[in-house]
């Protein structure tokens, strides 16, 4: 058998991340958007959290360690970071009749071995720790010291053609793997092609030629030590197959001679720097396979413990507890879910005791909640347990990070570009050596596997085995359309399109794959496609143009809100009024709003959202032009003031008070046109008005009124006041959250409390019950917060009231409800508020009985809408899509026929300002 030698030279990467394997490069990528990087990067503070001493089998073209080999491990993947910063160290590449004679030399501090399945040899080469040999010099196959070397003998015959995997076998066999000490041999058979090798530069090369000795190949190497034979830098080669990777090159390198000169080392960097250039290497061909080495693995680090450790955490077990010293800040995750992180911050004045969940019921979404918690020195952090088996690991041993190649998560992960129908060679490796097992799953992708077709295989702790399948098409074609890929059938007026396609390959242990135990084939596919026939794939299938460019996918994480929590969009063109009030124009697709009459006379605009982007108008005439006596702007100021519909078969929007201060005025949806009725008998600004079962309106209090009245649209005139009882129902005033219920009893929510709940006639108010709220008041002055009366659904027809935000620090952010069929109906909290709303909010009844509101945020935009689906309380307020346009006193948002929300009105603090800026929908 012909001798080959293999040189390998056990080394450390400093502060290696295989979230951030080098500083040349794109990393720091998660582009499945795992939880903690939906923006699709990794935090520095994680990037870090990961780090490790790593620690690798580097291979070199020489005896002396002079010049590592710099090839790629898998030519075809373009996030492979330069050798000296990968893991693993190096795959070599045997056929059989071969004799491997494989010379590891430590220069690492702590003691190693080399462990190789697979191939033939005898106990002096298995390295496995206490049952190697010993020279009489004292050297051990199982144990090489630091600064020794021992060589590993291994006969290669055809039964081993295989890929087959090696590591440290020595005491401490997890810690070492777990820093990257292993590699892998692949045994080819004679007629397959070898990968591409790395051709040296001319620099290198004559570097090599002149100052590197060569190994005897007919020398029968004694077990290690340095005895003066030289490397053999194979013919042909041109730096060898395998890859290696590793820190720095500055000091370290070479044994035996042990060269460190300046020219050695401006040989090392000048390497470096070449390797980084794409076209330094060789390019896959089109039509050859592809060969690619994957290796299953953790790395983490050897030293470092935990500031804080629950160890097993099970959902019997008792809240987990920390006290927390002096001022800082720590992070932390769950040692089984590595997708699980969170913080603590230390800080004088925080609170003395805060609670964590762990939220483990959605298997895409587990977390601690909140995720960053603030405690005092001294105080104390306590976790709930799950529905399964976690930790709440302190990140000072570092996050274990399982890895293909040395690298986490797609973007750094393996991506493997070939073309459509190309043969890729996979050569599967498991260095897991815990006690997960894994399984190879690559997407679109099959073979055959113990007489059955498969695209799955389960691999365990050190298996190995070799699949080939071919990369998958980016798009089936319709037939038409794939028969004109013909070059005979193709129309004249095809054009070329370049195709890509990102097809998952992972472990299906969805866990893992969370973890980020994937990677990518992305396959090339070119077509031919006329106009035409680009359109059409365009709107069936989608042509995937553009994803060859190795970015992240451009996603839009949020984009099933339009469907399930609504999208926002600005509509076009100037309102010219101030949104204030508004009142949909039955049996039309119209809007009828109007705001401020102070300075204008047209205060009122029509809004026609049948065709996009929809228009504005004005109506056929305004309050102004028939005031009595005639075109009065104080008594046609209609700022606020309130509306009702009549029940006539017109559905007629009555509307008075305001800055008129009694005024009443109807607004015909079929003309367009304003009329005045008869003015209510006390001033109304700020009051509410309700429609009543028999058709008349019900007004109530307002400007400093504390009586009801009641219009009759037959003669269109108001009864005289009802007065209320005083003083236990003074505390209404403007705008009271008012509520006609079944049975005829009105309830008042709020602003201020107690609420209430009572009957009346035109003899007076009866019966009256009064609710305390669990916020209390929710309104300084100018109504701040929301609140909506819940459907009535069968088969009870409970009323239920709900109310939101205001300006009070107990009501920002909270919400409650109360079922008035209960026998003695009390206000219950609800989940709070995603975003605290003081400002004066707007609350919508959707037309599935959730709750929407929105505005009463003041900042650089409008703030996140949220609903609330009555249905399903627990579940909180969802968080929606953001307004551009913060609203807030002097808004109003209104269910439109079509289901959308249309939103307009005054920014806070910017009066008047509602006339010049868009509405939303």
């Amino acid at each position: 058998m012909a001798v080959r030698h293999v040189y390998l030279r056990i080394e450390e990467i400093a502060g290696y991340s295989p979230v951030e394997p080098s500083p040349h490069g794109n990393y720091r990528r998660d582009c499945m958007r795992n939880t903690g990087h939906e923006d699709a990067t990794i935090p520095l503070s994680e990037v870090d959290a990961r780090r490790l001493d790593a620690l690798i089998y580097r291979e070199y073209l020489d005896p002396d360690y002079l010049i590592p080999k710099p090839d790629r491990l898998v030519l075809a993947d373009v996030n492979e970071p330069v050798y000296t910063h990968r893991v693993p160290g190096t795959v070599v590449y045997a056929r059989p009749g071969e004799r491997l004679h494989v010379h590891v030399f430590n220069a690492d501090t702590m003691p190693h071995s080399f462990h190789l399945h697979g191939l033939r040899y005898g106990i002096d080469s298995d390295g496995s720790w206490p049952f190697g040999t010993q020279t009489s010099d004292g050297r051990r196959s199982d144990e090489i010291c630091p600064g020794q070397s021992w060589t590993y003998r291994f006969e290669v015959t055809g039964e081993m053609i295989g890929a087959w995997p090696f590591h440290d076998h020595s005491r401490h066999i997890g810690e070492s793997v777990n820093r990257g000490l292993f590699g892998g041999i692949v045994v080819l058979p004679q007629d397959h092609e070898h990968p591409h090798q790395f051709e040296l530069p001319p620099l290198v090369r004559e570097y090599v030629d002149r100052c590197c000795r060569e190994h005897p190949d007919d020398a029968d190497d004694d077990h290690g030590g340095d005895h003066g034979h030289h490397a053999h830098v194979e013919p042909g080669h041109h730096g060898g197959h395998g890859g290696g990777h590793g820190g720095g090159h500055a000091g370290g390198h070479g044994k035996g001679r042990n060269i460190r000169d300046p020219e050695h080392k401006g040989v090392l960097d000048f390497l470096e720097e070449w390797t980084q250039l794409d076209y330094a290497h060789p390019k896959p061909e089109r039509g050859k396979t592809l060969h690619v080495p994957l290796f299953f693995h953790v790395l983490s680090r050897r030293h470092g413990t935990p500031a804080f450790n629950s160890g097993p955490f099970s959902p019997a077990d008792p809240p987990f507890e920390v006290t927390l010293g002096a001022e800082a800040t720590y992070s932390y995750h769950c040692e089984i879910h590595q997708q699980m992180q969170g913080r603590i911050v230390v800080a004088a004045g925080e609170a003395t005791e805060v609670t964590v969940a762990i939220e483990d019921t959605d298997m895409l979404n587990m977390r601690f909640n909140p995720a960053e918690v603030r405690v005092r020195p001294g105080g104390t952090v306590r976790w709930t347990a799950g529905t399964m088996l976690h930790t709440v690991t302190e990140d000072g041993a570092g996050i274990p990070s399982p890895a293909f190649n040395g690298r986490t998560f797609v973007g750094n992960t393996p991506t493997v570009v070939a073309h459509a129908g190309q043969q890729i060679r996979w050569y599967v490796f498991n260095l897991d050596l815990g006690m997960n097992w894994h399984n190879f799953h690559p997407h679109a992708q099959r073979w055959r596997f113990a007489q059955e077709t498969v695209d799955v295989r389960s691999i365990g702790p050190a298996e190995s085995f070799i699949v080939e399948t071919e990369a998958p098409p980016v798009l089936l074609l319709p037939p038409d359309i794939e028969k004109a890929q013909d070059e005979r059938e193709r129309p004249r007026t095809a054009r070329r399109y370049d195709l890509c396609g990102d097809f998952l390959v992972h472990c299906h242990v969805e866990m893992h794959m969370m973890q980020g135990l994937a990677g990518l084939v992305r396959s090339k596919q070119t077509v031919w496609l006329t106009d035409e026939q680009a359109q059409r794939l365009r709107e069936t299938i989608g042509l995937p143009t553009g994803t060859c460019d190795n970015s992240c996918p451009d996603v839009d994480p949020d984009r099933c809100e339009q469907f399930l929590c609504g999208q926002w969009e600005v509509v076009s063109g100037s309102p010219q009024v101030c949104m204030m009030h508004a009142a949909l124009m039955p049996g039309t697709s119209k809007v009828m709003f109007f705001g401020y009459g102070d300075t204008r006379d047209d205060l009122s605009r029509v809004w026609d959202y049948s065709a996009a982007p929809g228009a504005f108008s004005l109506p056929a005439n305004q309050p102004f032009d028939v005031t009595q006596p005639a075109n009065n702007r104080g008594l046609a100021n209609i700022w606020s003031a309130e509306h009702a519909y009549l029940a006539d078969p017109d559905d007629t929007l009555l509307v008075h008070g305001g800055f008129t201060p009694r005024e009443t005025y109807l607004f015909d949806h079929g003309t367009a046109t304003w009329t005045r009725r008869q003015p209510t008998a006390q001033d109304r600004f700020y009051s509410t008005t309700l429609t009543l079962p028999d058709g008349k309106l019900l007004t109530m209090f307002g400007s400093t009124s504390k009586s009801f009245e009641v219009y009759d649209p037959g003669p269109g005139t108001w009864s005289a006041p009802i007065n209320v009882p005083q003083p236990a129902m003074s505390h209404h005033q403007y705008y009271p959250w008012a509520y006609l219920l079944p049975g005829g009893k009105v309830f008042i929510a709020g602003p201020h409390v107690p609420t209430q709940r009572f009957g009346w006639s035109p003899a007076g108010v009866t019966n009256l019950e009064s609710f305390a709220t669990i916020a209390g008041d929710r309104s300084s002055g100018g109504e701040k917060g929301t609140s909506v009366l819940l459907p009535l659904r069968p088969p009870g027809y409970r009323p239920r009231a709900l109310i939101a935000g205001g300006d009070f620090a107990p009501a920002q952010q909270t919400a409650e409800w109360i079922d008035l069929s209960s026998p003695t109906p009390t206000w219950q909290a609800l989940p709070d508020l995603n975003v605290a709303r003081p400002q004066q909010v707007n609350s919508v009844l959707l037309p599935d009985g959730r709750v929407l509101i929105a505005g009463g945020v003041d900042g650089t935009d409008g703030g996140p809408a949220e609903i609330f689906d009555p249905r399903e309380p627990d579940a909180g307020w969802e968080l929606c899509a953001t307004m551009d346009i913060p609203r807030g006193y002097h808004s109003a948002a209104i269910l439109l026929a079509d289901g959308s929300v249309l939103i307009g009105g005054d920014k806070p603090g910017q009066g008047k300002s509602g006339e010049t800026t868009p509405h939303e929908r």
